[in-house]
Order: C-alpha cells, then structure tokens, then sequence
C-alpha cells in the first residue's frame, strides 16, 4: 500500500469543537510516520489493487483514543442531468460529493448538457454538525472516499483496510479502538468491512442500511416498476438496461409522471388507469410508507373543513382524507425509490455483466417477477389503507379489484415479465456483502418511515446477529432504534392554501420520516447512537446492555417501545 498525505492545521471553534471545513493555514508534506496532530486535519491518498481511495482524518484537540471511522452513502455511477438533481429532485447540485460537468448528448434530451457527476472525496461524518459534536467529545474522526462509484462495494473493502492499516501504523497516536459506522450503503459496507475485520474493528453502528442486500433491495424496486410498467407507463424498460440513456429514459418518466400528478395536470394513465391509485397500490406491494416529509397519512386540508367538501374539491384543495394523504406520500416516496431502484439496477447490471462476461446484447436481469402473485403481496392491512384515498370509485369502479387482475393476469408468463439471467444472479451474489454473522458489538438504527431502505432491514439483520451469537455461546451485543415523526401528524397548511407547506412540514416532521433523516435534536440521535456503541463494547452483563438500551430511549424522537417491530421486509419470491 502506497501512502500520499498532506498535513492541514486546522483552527478550533469555541467549545463545539473543530470545524469540518477550514480554510488551511497551510500545507506541509508529511511522511507515513508522522502522527496526525491534535487539532488538525490530514488528507492523502491510499492505494491499493484495486486503485486509489482519498482519505481524511480530523482530530480533536484532546483525543479520547476511540477513533471513528466513517463511510459514507451511495454515490450515483454515472452522471445525473441537472434536470433530475435540483433541489426538487435529487438535490446533487448542493452535495459536495456531485461536480458540474458538461455532457453534451444529455442536451437534446433533457433540455442542457450540464449533469452532476459524484467525486471521490471522503467524509468523515454524516454532516459537520454531528461531527463537531462528535469531536468536542474527543473522538478521532477518518473517513475514506472509494476509488470508484457506485456500489464498489469490493474496491470500499480494501479502502477501509487500507485506512484501519493507516491508522494503526502511526497516522494517529494513542489509538486504543476503531468504531465503524455508516449511512445507508456506507452502513452496509461498515457491517461487510466489520465481519471481514473482527479483530481490528471494535464495534460498528450501521444506519438505514440495506442489509437485506441488492436482490432483496431490487426485488422491492421490480414491484414498483413492473406495476408502473403495466398500470401507468407501458414504455418503461424496467430491467435489463443495455445502455445508460436507457435507465435514465426510465428515470425520466417517471420523474416526470410524478410531476404531472402531483401539479394536477395528469391523473390517467394511457392505459386508463388512475395513476395515483396505481402508484400507491405499486409501492404498498413493495413495502414502502405511506407517510412522507410532507404527507404524514392522516392530516386532512382544513378546508374541506371550512368550505365543505364539495365547494374544496372544485377549489383544487388538497388532501381531502387521510387516504389522499397517503396516495400523495407515495409519490414523493417512489419518486426516491425509483432514483435509487432504477440507478442502481443499472449500475448493479453492468456489474453483473463485467463479472459473468454478459454480452450486450444477453439479458443482464437477476430479479425474477415471472412466477410473482402480486395480489398475494398486499396484505389485509394494506387493503383497507387503499380503500380511502382519491375517491378512486369516480375514476374506475373496483379500481382496486381491477388492477390486481391486471398484474397478475401475466403471471406464469416469461415472455410478458422479467425472468433472470442465471449468469447474473450468480455474479450479484458473489459480490461481498455482511451475512448477519456476530464479530463485533452493534448498534442499529433507521427512521420508520424510509421510502429507499424499509426499516425491516434492520429487524431482519439484528434477528440473525442474536442467532450468530447464540450458536457460538456468546452474549450478543447488539441493539437496534427507530426514530419516529410526532404522533399527531405533521402536514403543515398557510392559512387558505391549497396544498401543504412543505418546507415547514418536512421541518415538523424532522425524524423517522424519509432515509437517513437524523435532524431531532442537531444530531443528538447519531452522537447519542455512538455513545451507546461506545459502552456496547465496553459492556459485561446483561444489566449494561439495558442501561444502553435506556440511554437511546431518553433520547428524542426515538421510539422507546421496546416490543416495536417493523412490517416485514416484501419478499416476492414467496408470493406465488
């Protein structure tokens, strides 16, 4: 392993810490020996087989011993059209990980030739809020960028190795552990990395991560997809993209769907369905919420209540029952599902193709919808959440009935579904990822309402870790949270308005609604989530462990009902 680093001073703020992001008091070359000082910030690069990864390590100015080491989320392959990364959209044009580049072919398509493409950099910390807290309570901070994008879950491996040999060869003194945490992918990267390293790895605190891993995560992504496809929008490729423009194709399309409901200026699909009940009935199959930032599922337009429903209606207010609050949380919810469902798909396609040697023109699908009962995937519950929502019966009568026999009225039939490249399902499941074996202590958390990761993913991983410790005859140290939104709704209205506020109702709604969405409280659930983990590892009975447990309970916006359990995760395979 090759080592390039430059050593940055870095001032320190009142009492909250370091600042994250400093202007250098200057650069001054270092060697792989030197320590990295208290109070500064070190950047370099790592190399290892499989390329060169970006470091950086921010230290306190007392250091506690316990360094924390960071990876962060997904970052897109390829690049996004400016069209699709606003504000509104995927927000990459203020992400510091995403730079402007020009790509004249995205011109004539999506109206300008500017894309984000996502960079190398390394984060040490979700944002710098939770870092300086994380560093005014002494904690070494490090952090790796992955030589290349995308799920490079094998090239993430070797740059987390790469750094843990870093830290530990002198990069920083006095080190006595290395605690490992992550959002989203970065968190599933954290579980892999932690069961390769269980003896130079201390403990790890994966957050809304996919644990269940790609198939299960794409499997839900078919459901939506295939329900768009056949209800909605007939042209959607759905899988087997044999080109970028063919994904982004599909991107598009359903961004643009989205749109057009949501601005009331579409509500039929082509082939004559009601779009909004169709998409609500897609993503209920799939497991996603029915409540967003915005549409918390229950919160009615007060002036349905002042006007009367008939006179609201025709004014164009909105939502006029909580069932129409749902079906309006579900666009916004497939909206970020489809990003990521469509996006990683083809990123997880070419993969597979590389690895199996897949031809261009051979089908690279490893999901497998040909033989799926949709009808089977809605449970009673979900039922009765349909039944309310965009007065459905004036669209099409039975709507419901009607288009549950349209998915499933192709079931048994290759030639109308997706069947699977044997090939490439076998290269997705040779890529690394944790199996749910018990090495280290673990802290789970998510938000309950994630519309990209279910939070079952977290139940289902936190069940195998305490059956891996049961089997060795170890005591499992592992625990798992879920934050939650208020219980009294959070959709915000200005006076008169004919739809929700959704600034000020994403800010009340502040956790457990959307992925990754650590806001109660400036980071108080992630610092308090590291403080748990911290004397998880430290802990030897049982009594310790429900100290912890009470810890992160006190903590707000946590849910402190000890026998919650998300809805399990969807599992179409089964559905038949």
């Amino acid at each position: 392993m090759r080592i390039s680093m430059t050593r940055r001073a870095v001032a320190a703020v009142a009492t909250a810490g370091l600042l994250l992001v400093a202007v250098p008091a200057a650069v001054t070359p270092a060697s792989a020996a030197d320590a990295c000082a208290a109070g500064a910030t070190c950047e370099g690069n790592l190399t290892g087989t499989l390329g060169t990864s970006p470091f950086k390590i921010v230290m306190p100015t007392t250091f506690n011993g316990t360094v924390l080491m960071y990876n962060h989320g997904y970052r897109f392959k390829d690049p996004i059209p400016a069209a699709f990364a606003g504000p509104t959209a995927l927000g990459l044009s203020t992400n510091p990980a995403y730079t402007a580049i020009s790509v004249p072919a995205f011109a004539p398509a999506f109206g300008s030739a500017v894309a984000y493409q996502a960079n190398n950099m390394a984060q040490v910390a979700s944002n710098d809020t939770i870092a300086q807290q994380l560093l005014a309570q002494g904690y070494a901070l490090a952090g790796v960028g992955n030589s290349s994008q995308g799920w490079a879950i094998s090239e993430g491996i070797q740059a987390n190795e790469n750094l843990i040999k870093h830290v530990n060869g002198g990069a920083i003194a006095g080190v006595k552990k290395i605690l490992m945490w992550g959002d989203s992918f970065g968190g599933f990267m954290s579980a892999t990395v932690a069961e390769r390293n269980p003896s130079k790895v201390a403990g790890i605190m994966p957050l809304c991560a996919p644990l269940a891993g790609p198939e299960q995560a794409m499997n839900s992504a078919m459901t939506v997809m295939y329900t768009w496809k056949t209800l909605i929008a007939p042209t959607l490729r759905v899988a087997n993209y044999q080109s970028y423009p063919q994904a982004l194709s599909d991107l598009g399309t359903v961004l643009t769907t989205l749109g057009a409901v949501a601005a009331g200026t579409a509500s039929t699909s082509a082939v004559g369905y009601p779009i909004a009940q169709a998409n609500l009935l897609g993503g209920l199959m799939a497991g996603l919420p029915t409540k967003s930032s915005v549409y918390d599922g229950q919160t009615v337009n007060p002036a349905f209540a002042t006007l009367g429903t008939a006179a609201a209606l025709a004014g164009g207010y909105s939502p006029a029952s909580a069932g129409a609050s749902s079906a309006a949380a579900m666009l916004q919810n497939v909206g970020a599902a489809a990003a990521l469902g469509i996006m990683v798909r083809y990123d997880l396609e070419t993969k597979a193709r590389g690895l199996a040697s897949i031809p261009a023109t051979d089908s690279a699908n490893f999901t497998d919808n040909v033989n799926v009962a949709y009808t089977a995937l809605l449970s009673s519950e979900q039922r009765g959440e349909f039944g309310d929502t965009l007065n459905a019966t004036t669209v099409m009568p039975n709507a419901l009935n009607a288009m549950l026999a349209k998915l499933d009225e192709s079931k048994g039939n290759p030639a109308a579904r997706f069947a699977v490249n044997a090939a490439a399902v076998k290269a997705i499941r040779s890529l690394p990822a944790p199996k749910g074996v018990y090495t280290v202590p673990t802290v789970l958390m998510t938000t309950t309402y994630d519309p990209v990761v279910p939070a079952a993913n977290t139940e289902n991983y936190y069940l195998k870790l305490m059956a891996s410790a049961k089997k060795m005859g170890v005591m499992g140290k592992a625990l798992q949270f879920y934050t939650i939104p208020p219980e009294d709704g959070w959709t915000t209205f200005d006076a008169g308005a004919k739809s929700p506020n959704s600034a000020a109702s994403a800010a009340k709604a502040t956790s457990g609604v959307g992925h990754c969405n650590w806001t109660i409280g400036n980071g108080v659930q992630v610092v308090n989530g590291i403080t748990a983990l911290n004397r998880l590892v430290a802990a030897k009975s049982a009594k310790q462990i429900k100290a912890i447990n009470r810890l992160m309970w006190a903590t707000p916006g946590v849910n402190s009902d000890g026998a919650f359990v998300p809805e399990p995760l969807k599992r179409p395979a089964l559905a038949k």
